[in-house]
């Protein structure tokens, strides 16, 4: 017998399904299935940066307050001779490596997807570094979220 649920979010108040959800394929074309979807899945975007000489490009700002988290990172780059390519949250004069490579040997293309909570400080944006002349590309997933904490909070969770 079937039944009908209803899925309430408590602290909202508000029904966390709105409407029914419905999947078709072609072995159960009629068939409900519950789709889950995390934050990031929802409200995650993406951003491309390339950088062909050395110096800094910002990938993403938080908005006023805020924090970036970082979902995922597909980074290439061109071999060259004493080149370094950083992925790094900075603001307020604190500075975190995510990412750290040398192309002094060879190419390299990376592909992380985080699976913890690389979330950065309060109005710390997310750069790409290049020292030499290399020629990168940092893609990155990522959502910002409206409140951050200030850095010495965040890095005492660290």
């Amino acid at each position: 017998m079937p039944i009908d649920l209803r899925w309430m979010a408590r602290g909202h108040k508000q029904h966390a399904i709105k409407e029914p959800h419905f999947v078709a394929s072609q072995f159960h074309p009629n068939e409900i299935v519950l789709v889950v979807t995390s934050g990031p899945q929802r409200h995650g975007v993406f951003k491309a940066v390339n950088r062909t000489s050395a110096g800094t490009t910002v990938i993403t700002t938080p908005d006023d307050q805020g924090a970036i988290v970082v979902t995922d990172l597909l980074i290439s780059a061109k071999k060259a001779a004493t080149s370094d390519i950083t992925v790094q949250f900075n603001g307020g004069g604190n500075t975190v490596i995510i990412f750290l490579a040398d192309s002094i040997n060879s190419d390299f293309n990376i592909a992380i997807p985080f699976v913890g909570l690389f979330r950065g400080w309060a109005d710390a944006a997310l750069e790409l570094v290049t020292t030499g002349n290399v020629v990168a590309t940092a893609t990155a997933g990522y959502m910002k979220v409206p409140k951050g904490l200030l850095f010495a909070e965040w890095d005492a969770l660290r």
